[in-house]
């Protein structure tokens, strides 16, 4: 194998199951796939991870990994093995981590390669051959392990006595192919956690029966459409388990309900479903126990039959007698309210479909049986209005967690007054769409405020003081500058990572007295002299003790304006006096530069200078002036279009919405539009061509997006090289959005030029001053032009 055959990756790596919650960084050498008979020759030294799954890997041999001490998980599973040399894993002491599912491997008494992975912790060998469970004495020597995998066609008493003595914290067991059971064989394995791979076979009873009488944790998967295995809870008279999950089941919504009920005779306290599917929704039940669970969950539920009364449905999930429910990753839109005074403590109803009509009874009354509620999850629905929100929860009057985050979530005054519980102390209302004005729409108990990946610009200083606010996280906005703590008295910490601030001002922090952390890394800061005294606090600040402490300093705290300074820390920046200071600056320019003007003065004046560059600037108005007139009158036969437009497609939207039914439905003009107006057949730089030269203006849409559009540098470059063959004054620059110099790219030297010397258009966001916009638009484009009966193509 060559070293192109393989390749190498950074990522973090998940152990192969997910009950077993390791994650590290490593780096993965990746063989997987690769139509490989034996492990590759070779091997790196370095090596820590590696993956040689879904090849035609039939033996390993004594030497196969003797080149890499340092190996630490492989994943051999889904190869045809059949044999391992007993001194296959002498050389890897660090090896954790061992998939060898879905082989060929026929004798789980006789596995002496474990001999020598006294480390290990994870390890599969089921969906093997295997033709009895009986684990030999090699087992015993995994002191470590606490994932083991798997599967054989028998499973007898006495079976897993040589890891009587080891304490899991995870057995899974596969039973596709077994064919025989023999009662209580389970009960030597001590595990916090057992899970259960069914076949709907006559041996699932009987093992779920064990499974329930001897491990506290179960996951039961693939369970029959009738779960059988559950009526064992109330058959038998011990029952052990106090957590159950069963996933990976289709049934009836009149079983489900059965089983539920079921399960409330015993002493489960934790039930969770995932991956359920309902055929059926017929026949249900609703809870009748008075017991009340700890928790009950759902995951990603869905019911196949089309037309069914969906109140049964959210009825029986929110009068379920548990503290905390889940019911998750289900395309739901609505959640009734419980009949009477709910359980429920913690409520999880995120990544459904949920409008904020949830929980509503009617137009004048409010779900009111909620009261006992303290944490409420609707993350990642479809909520859009926040006012008529908080009246859907204002009187879950023991509320203390809010989390409204991943929605589309905004606030207007528009929307009404807020009204909040009156214990909400930690609000989530991170990656939504508010603005600054949701900060008039904020309970009064309010401690913790999440406000990330939002488009707050500024933070208000006309709303009500919140005297318990003590955490702010803004990060991810677009606050221009720093706010201020009038409105926020006790606030410890203030989060305002990967914002726009350029050249804070520094004393809005100076309102901030008790602030003790404070994270204003990853910002654009622009390294001038207005950055000089914002810089000399945050160091000052950054290096003495029982002071402000600042996240991620020095490294994300770094100039991105001016380019010289570009990357530089703020720690390291520095600024002479003089640089910064008017009055020495003006000391040491202004003596040499009237000595200077005076000496330029007196030699054009004997030079008679002033005559000449009169006279050579009237000599090139007046050229300039017959071209220009000559070619007008040319021109105005030839012209097709009052105006070509060139925009990047991010601006699209706008140039249809507003530019185009304006000028052309509105003002009458002829507008070249590219998706309308290009001629099929012919390359894209030839239709740009032709419509410039039929245009007799070229306006450009100036945003962020534009500049970072390669074809919208191509018709700038094209339009400004008409422009100047021709004499004409043809570009017209819009700024749809501020476009600060610094971010144009240098290869737009000629638009920073075009705008630093010719007066550009601003679209204005107040509507009122749009109508004037538009009025100067349409007046440099008006142009009585010659009606053409089809437009020409070259």
């Amino acid at each position: 194998m060559t070293a192109s055959g393989w390749w190498l990756v950074c990522v973090y790596v998940t152990c192969f199951h997910p009950s077993l919650n390791l994650a590290i960084k490593r780096i993965i050498v990746n063989y997987s796939s690769q139509n490989l008979s034996s492990v590759p020759p070779g091997l790196n030294p370095s090596t820590e991870d590696l993956d040689l799954s879904l090849n035609r890997i039939q033996m390993l041999s004594g030497k196969d990994f003797s080149t890499t001490p340092r190996l630490h998980s492989l994943n051999l599973s889904w190869n045809t093995l059949e044999n391992i040399h007993a001194d296959t894993f002498n050389s890897t002491p660090a090896l954790e981590i061992l998939d060898l599912s879905h082989n060929k491997l026929q004798n789980l008494s006789d596995q002496p390669y474990l001999f020598n992975t006294g480390n290990l912790q994870f390890l599969d060998l089921s969906s093997n051959m295997f033709s009895v469970m009986a684990l030999g004495k090699e087992f015993s020597t995994l002191k470590r392990l606490q994932w083991l995998g798997l599967s054989a066609i028998s499973i007898s008493n006495k079976d897993f006595t040589h890891i009587a003595s080891l304490t899991l914290k995870t057995l899974f067991i596969n039973t596709d192919k077994l064919q025989m059971y023999e009662e209580r064989s389970l009960m030597d394995v001590h595990a916090e956690k057992a899970i259960i791979a069914f076949s709907n076979s006559n041996h699932d009873i009987a093992i779920a029966g064990d499974v329930l009488a001897s491990f506290r944790e179960v996951e039961f998967t693939k369970v029959d459409r009738e779960m059988k295995v559950l009526q064992e809870i109330r058959r038998r008279g011990t029952v052990r388990t106090v957590s159950l999950e069963i996933s990976t089941v289709e049934t009836t919504w009149e079983v489900l309900t059965s089983c539920v009920n079921t399960i409330f005779t015993s002493v489960i306290q934790r039930l969770s479903f995932s991956d359920l599917t309902m055929t059926n929704m017929a026949k249900g039940s609703q809870v009748s126990s008075s017991r009340v669970l700890d928790s009950f969950s759902a995951r990603r539920a869905s019911v196949t039959q089309f037309l069914f009364d969906q109140t049964i449905l959210y009825d029986f999930f929110i009068n379920m007698p548990a503290r905390n429910v889940s019911f998750t990753q289900t395309p739901i839109i609505f959640m009734t309210c419980p009949w009477t005074v709910s359980k429920i403590e913690a409520l999880d109803l995120s990544d459904c479909a949920l409008t904020e009509k949830i929980f509503s009874i009617g137009p004048d009354k409010e779900c009111d049986t909620l009261t006992n509620l303290e944490n409420l999850v609707l993350r990642g629905n479809n909520l859009k209005h926040l006012g008529p929100l908080t009246s859907r929860i204002n009187l879950m009057i023991s509320l203390k967690y809010v989390d409204l985050s991943q929605n589309t979530l905004s606030y207007s005054q528009e929307q009404g007054k807020c009204v909040w519980p009156r214990n909400v102390v930690h609000v989530d209302f991170s990656s939504n769409g508010f603005d600054q004005s949701v900060f008039k729409c904020l309970p009064d108990s309010i401690r913790i405020l999440n406000l990330r990946n939002n488009r707050v610009t500024l933070v208000p200083t006309d709303v009500r003081v919140l005297e318990n606010l003590s955490v702010l996280d803004l990060t991810d906005n677009r606050l221009l500058d720093l706010p201020t703590c009038q409105a926020f008295p006790n606030l410890h910490k203030l989060l305002l990572r990967s914002n726009s601030l350029h050249s804070p001002f520094p004393d809005s922090l100076k309102t901030c007295q008790h602030l003790k952390d404070l994270d204003l890394s990853r910002n654009p800061f622009i390294c001038t002299c207005a950055l000089r005294e914002f810089a000399a606090l945050i160091n000052n600040r950054a290096t003495h003790a029982n002071s402000v402490t600042l996240g991620h300093w020095p490294e994300g705290y770094q100039c991105s304006y001016p380019e010289s300074r570009s990357n530089t820390m703020l720690k390291d920046f520095y600024l002479p006096e003089i640089s910064c200071d008017g009055w020495i600056l003006a000391i040491t320019i202004l003596i040499p530069t009237i000595a200077l003007i005076v000496a330029v003065s007196l030699l054009c004046h004997r030079l008679d200078v002033p005559w000449y560059l009169k006279m050579i600037w009237k000599w090139t108005s007046a050229k300039k002036h017959a071209i220009t007139s000559r070619k007008k009158a040319e021109d105005m036969k030839e012209l097709h279009f009052h105006a070509f437009v060139s925009y990047s497609q991010r601006n699209a939207e706008w140039v249809k919405a507003q530019f185009l039914p304006k000028l052309e439905g509105e003002c009458g003009l002829r507008v070249c539009h590219h998706e309308r107006d290009f001629i099929p057949g012919k390359t894209i730089v030839q239709n740009i061509l032709r419509c410039i030269e039929q245009s007799r203006k070229c306006v450009f849409v100036l945003s962020s997006h534009f500049v970072q559009s390669e074809w919208c540098h191509y018709e700038l470059y094209f339009a400004n090289h008409q422009r100047v063959m021709q004499g004409m004054d043809s570009i017209i620059l819009i700024l749809l959005e501020p476009l600060p110099s610094y971010l144009i790219p240098s290869k737009y030297y000629q638009l920073k030029a075009m705008m630093s010397r010719r007066t550009y258009l601003e679209w204005p966001q107040e509507g009122a001053k749009q109508k004037l916009f538009w009025a100067n638009l349409r007046a440099s484009l008006q142009a009585n032009l010659p009606i053409h009966s089809e437009r020409e193509e070259e």
